[in-house]
């Protein structure tokens, strides 16, 4: 202690302490001026410690620690940062450490400034060791590593030192640095510096750190969010519905009322919480006391007490195993349900997704910096305070812009007012994406989901008493503003930050019921140029446009420009005033009008700034971003100067070929791009647009206004004509457009993303479907935005596909099935592998379909038809007109498309192009010419292959013992003798008993396997009425004769749970020289079946339980008290 004391540390972190009681624990903490926190081990062995400064000014929020001596974890408060010390001695033991890592993740999630530390007893790089054999000391490195990157750790040393080669251990022979200490990533600029110093007491070297805490920022509490998880718990549905029941009982509905009963439903949902902790944590302090209290008599009387205490520790293990137990089954619950179909909510995503939400320093008006919260928080606050509001915009210019207008038909206006119903409140709520933040009141649409059936009919009731009055709740009427980044190289302009709105769900419903209305009828007042929110149109049409009107204009040697305007702040700045007047002048009727006017009347916002909600400030201007309905009134305060653009005789466009019309704009919500043909075009366009900002209230954006040119005439013009720029390159709507613009500028990009999302994958256990579908949903769609555009070259391709079935397989270097076969669906043997060159084909085909059948015809139709409709006049007699011009020379994009067509009517010739098909009914067809079954069923013609894909199939077996089921009827699981028939191996012996290792032997004949079958033989018998016979052919092919669904499931899920669980040991005695015998595998296989019936009776209806579970009377039973007992 006095060597701790000289190198003066605040925080200490302690491993190997042999503490085994608080007694002794007090003796150290008063050799020195320190706070201890401990986690004993057992007697003189293990135990942690952290020890806290008393000359430091903090505040213990929460305390945690494990019964075994390995973990301890404090929530700290130190000068206004919120600090989570996390300390930890690794196990030895190989096995034991990937568990202790599995186990600390859960400590690691946490808003807090993370600081992981202590002995890992394991490296995660080369450079950390030094002699020894660089094969081991690694193992657990995989689950380090997860927790390292999802929650983005820094190592301090390495990222002080990066080419530094220092050890913190030495054996004989062999040094390595398994003592480390990370932070989280956004504490980087707080190292100062990093030391080892050598220990005279321990063979381990002292770490020191020295950080600053000048430039840490505050992270604030937030707001109260609803926890959806509760909504899986029976007790608390029930209880809610009892108390709403009551609590709604007889009450006359008004604005006023709702306020208080949201509050009210709030009181309800902590205090439920609470009680739930409470409960769970009374039984765990009574423990402890008890455990504290005996190691105290024991430390008196030494060996008097001894097995007390040893039984009183177990009990507190047994209490958190059986808490974390609990969690296990209910996220094993959630992983069957969900049939292992990934979400995109990972921990590594929102963690991410948080730290770019922080602002650590802004530039006020003037362009002072500051960096601390408050002066932030202002900033902030200022800056939508004045962007929110509204200025004068010139009435004449305004009402100019508004004459004119398209006018909505009387059915369609009266199909847009009325009053809510509880179907339209019903219809919103289940149309809503989940997992979305709530406002500030923090209820989820989830809550409103689950509860919809009682509170339906009072949102009813209050948003048509809320449209009598003209009036929202002041909760719905206000809004909390969260900040993302849209430019980290600016993060400290305000400029560069997008506000989204975390709009209240009982304001977005209404919202959406506006939206869905609007959306009905849009299309009659929104021109075909804009394609944003409006049913039935695509951006692709967008982007099919430019790149046709590129080649044409190339083809021709006509000189063109694409001006991509920028509008700042285009959402934001629309005006309620002009807003009113579009709707009034687009003939909507007075009932919608005032049904938009009361979401946008007298309303408020706050900003989110690291986790503290500023003052509330009036919105007078802007649609809000994170409103279903903000797009459709974006794109209706637009059109107005679109339609400008379209009818001014003074702009050129591009003349389309075979029509009467001219290209002119092209719009998707505020991504406008106008096409002109001279300078004179573009000075117009600008001009147009700057008198439409002094009528509406928009503004251009001149810096990022850029003019695309092509051709010779613009050779002289200046690279800041009109004050905007004039790039050679530029980028539309996601795809890089330009002069001397080749594929590999867009698909590169694509690529290097693509790679990534697959290696954010890597480290988490899938199975091969799992896989398959992370490939198809995640990785592969980055491809078709822009594969629907222009085409993907073949070696990049190859390059797709093999990272694809890397990551797949896990390795590049064998395919142990043909990629045919993968691409089958599940039914017929295949994983339902993307297969990427026929999706790019079928979207190839949909928009020659589009093409051919469409009757309201986008402007690319006619460049399209100019280049094709000779060649299509078979299929289309209109195009082969004499009075309409075609070429001779066809641009790359649609001589690929041409290919494609005549190759697939030539696998389909009776396929109808003359009516609407979808890109999947292209992409189905065109698979079944790239697919192939396995060999083995040509081997095998006698089994029934239809049924065994049935059966390997079925969700109610767990995903990843379905994949080795699979593996297995395949013939593809890698024993030693089906590696040495393909010369992988020279070893046949089977690791258990030295026998030939085929599948059969090692899954049924093998005598450290057989014991299992025996006891799954009785159990099959026992359901079947002795009706199937346990044998090999029903162990890989899974075939059964015909049975009640519940039989059948039960019997599939027992021998595949056997079979993995055979596998699992084989490759455990294998590969970690584990120790296994018969009786091991049957326990094993029996645990899991027990916690999968723990998990089915969480999961499943009490019927369906019953039905497979309790009716044969063969794994369990209820007692009185209904708790499970099972009977094995």
């Amino acid at each position: 202690m006095n060597d701790l004391k000289l190198r003066k540390a605040d925080i200490i972190y302690l491993q190997e302490t042999h503490i085994g009681n608080i007694s002794e624990g007090i003796k150290l903490e008063r050799l020195g001026n320190f706070k201890a926190f401990w986690s004993f081990g057992a007697i003189n062995q293990y135990g942690v410690g952290i020890l806290i400064n008393k000359n430091i000014n903090f505040n213990l929020i929460k305390f945690d620690y494990d019964f075994a001596g390995r973990m301890l974890c404090l929530d700290v408060l130190i000068s206004s940062v919120k600090f989570r010390f996390l300390n930890i001695y690794a196990p030895v033991v190989v096995t034991e450490r990937r568990e202790f890592f599995n186990y600390i993740y859960k400590f690691c999630l946490t808003s807090s400034i993370l600081c992981l530390g202590g002995d890992f007893n394991c490296i995660l790089s080369l450079r950390d060791k030094i002699g020894g054999n660089p094969d081991s000391g690694r193992e657990g490195y995989i689950q380090l590593n997860k927790i390292i990157v999802d929650f983005n750790l820094l190592d301090v040393y390495r990222h002080l030192h990066p080419q530094g080669n220092v050890t913190t251990w030495r054996g004989v022979g062999v040094s390595t640095r398994i003592d480390r200490l990370y932070f989280s990533a956004r504490f980087a600029n707080s190292f100062n510096c990093y030391s080892i110093f050598p220990c005279s007491f321990s063979d381990h070297d002292y770490i020191f750190c020295t950080v600053s805490l000048n430039d840490e920022l505050n992270i604030g509490p937030g707001f109260w969010k609803f926890n959806n998880s509760i909504l899986d718990r029976e007790e608390f549905v029930s209880s809610f519905r009892e108390f709403w029941v009551s609590y709604s009982l007889d009450v006359e509905i008004s604005l006023a009322w709702w306020e208080q009963a949201k509050l009210d439903i709030k009181s309800f949902v902590i205090a439920y919480c609470k009680h739930k902790v409470k409960l769970e944590t009374h039984e765990r302090r009574l423990l402890e006391c008890r455990y504290n209290s005996l190691l105290l008599a024991e430390s008196r009387d030494p060996g008097v007490y001894i097995d007390q205490v040893k039984a009183v520790k177990k009990e507190l293990s047994n209490l958190c195993l059986a808490r974390d137990r609990g969690n296990l089954i209910r996220a094993k619950a959630q992983y069957l349900e969900n049939n292992e179909t990934p979400s995109k909510y990972f921990i590594q995503k929102e963690h991410i997704r948080g730290n770019d939400k922080v602002i650590r320093c802004l530039e006020d008006t003037d362009s002072t910096l500051f960096k601390d919260t408050n002066n932030i928080k202002r900033i902030a606050r200022s800056f939508y305070s004045n962007l929110f509001t509204s200025e004068p915009i010139d009435a004449e210019i305004s009402d100019d812009f508004l004459s004119g207008l398209p006018q909505l038909s009387e059915e369609s206006r009266d199909l847009c007012d009325g009053e809510i119903s509880f179907s339209d409140v019903k219809f919103a709520v289940s149309n809503f994406k989940s997992h979305r933040s709530p406002g500030g009141d923090g209820l989820s649409r989830e809550f409103y989901f689950t509860f919809i059936d009682i509170l339906g009919p009072i949102l009813v009731k209050l948003y048509n008493q809320c449209f009598e009055q003209g009036t929202l709740t002041n909760s719905q009427k206000s809004c909390i503003i969260t900040l993302i980044c849209k430019d980290k190289n600016n993060a400290k302009n305000m400029k560069f930050w997008r506000p989204i709105s975390l709009l209240n769900v009982d304001y977005k419903i209404l919202s959406k019921i506006i939206q869905m209305r609007l959306s009905a009828v849009l299309s009659e007042v929104v021109h075909p140029d804009q394609t944003c929110s409006v049913p039935g149109r695509r951006i692709s049409d967008n982007l099919h446009l430019i790149r046709n009107i590129i080649d044409y204009i190339n083809q021709k040697k006509i000189s063109c420009a694409l001006v991509n305007i920028d509008s700042a702040k285009a959402f934001d700045r629309v005006d309620h005033s002009f807003l009113f007047k579009c709707l009034q002048n687009y003939n909507f009727g007075s009932s919608f009008i005032k049904w938009v006017r009361l979401l946008y009347s007298d309303i408020s916002s706050s900003v989110l700034i690291n986790g503290f909600i500023s003052d509330p400030f009036p919105v007078t201007r802007s649609v809000r971003q994170g409103c279903s309905l903000s797009p459709l009134l974006y794109v209706l305060v637009l059109e107005p100067f679109l339609i400008k653009i379209r009818n001014d005789l003074l702009i050129n466009g591009l003349k389309l070929p075979g029509c009467s019309e001219e290209a002119r704009v092209v719009a998707y919500a505020d991504d406008v791009t106008g096409v002109c043909v001279d300078s004179e075009s573009v000075k117009r366009l600008l001009e147009i647009y700057e008198l439409f900002g002094k009528g509406s209230g928009a503004q251009l954006n001149k810096l990022k206004t850029k003019v695309l040119t092509f051709g010779d005439r613009w050779d002289k013009i200046n690279g800041n004509e009109f004050g905007v720029a004039w790039p050679l390159s530029q980028k539309i709507l996601g795809v890089q457009f330009g002069r001397d613009i080749t594929l590999d500028d867009n698909w590169s990009k694509i690529l290097n993303s693509y790679i990534s999302v697959l290696r954010s994958y890597d480290d988490r256990e899938f199975s091969l479907l799992g896989k398959s579908t992370i490939a198809r949903t995640f990785a592969a769609s980055k491809l078709w935005y822009v594969g629907t555009i222009i085409d993907l070259p073949a070696y990049l391709l190859k390059s797709f596909n093999s990272y694809m079935f890397k990551f797949i397989w896990g390795t590049k270097r064998f395919e142990p099935l043909k990629r045919s076969v993968l691409y089958c669906d599940k039914e017929e043997g295949g994983l339902k592998v993307v297969h990427i060159l026929c999706k790019l084909y079928s979207f190839r085909l949909l928009h020659l379909n589009n093409m051919m059948c469409s009757t309201d015809r986008s402007k690319w139709f006619y460049f399209a038809r100019y280049w094709l409709g000779f060649s299509l006049r078979g299929h289309n007699s209109s195009f082969g007109s004499n009075q309409l011009p075609h070429s001779d020379v066809i641009p790359s994009f649609y001589k690929g498309c041409l290919n494609i067509f005549k190759y697939f009517i030539k696998l389909f010739p009776d396929f109808d192009f003359s009516v609407p098909h979808s890109s999947k009914e292209f992409y189905s067809l065109l698979l079944t010419t790239c697919t192939t079954h396995n060999t083995v069923q040509d081997v095998m013609p006698n089994i029934d292959f239809e049924l065994v894909w049935r059966n390997v199939n079925k969700n109610f077996i767990d995903p990843k013992d379905r994949s080795l089921a699979w593996r297995l009827a395949h013939d593809i699981v890698p024993t030693m003798w089906t590696l040495y028939c393909r010369h992988h191996s020279l070893q046949t012996k089977c690791i258990f008993c030295n026998c030939v290792e085929s599948v059969e032997h090692l899954f049924y004949t093998c005598s450290t396997v057989a014991p299992i079958w025996e006891v799954i033989k009785t159990w099959v018998s026992a359901i079947t009425l002795y009706k199937v016979t346990l044998n090999f052919k029903l162990i890989r092919f899974l075939i059964l004769p015909k049975l009640n669904r519940y039989k059948e499931d039960v019997i599939l899920l027992i021998i595949n749970m056997a079979k993995r669980v055979i596998w699992l040991n084989r490759n455990d005695c294998k590969f970690r020289y584990k120790t296994v015998s018969s009786n091991v595998i049957i326990c094993q296989f029996l645990e899991r079946l027990r916690f999968r019936i723990l998990v089915d009776r969480h999961r499943l209806s009490a019927n369906e339980f019953y039905k497979y579970w309790l009716e044969s009377d063969i794994f369990c039973c209820l007692d009185h008290n209904d708790k499970l007992i099972f009977s094995f």
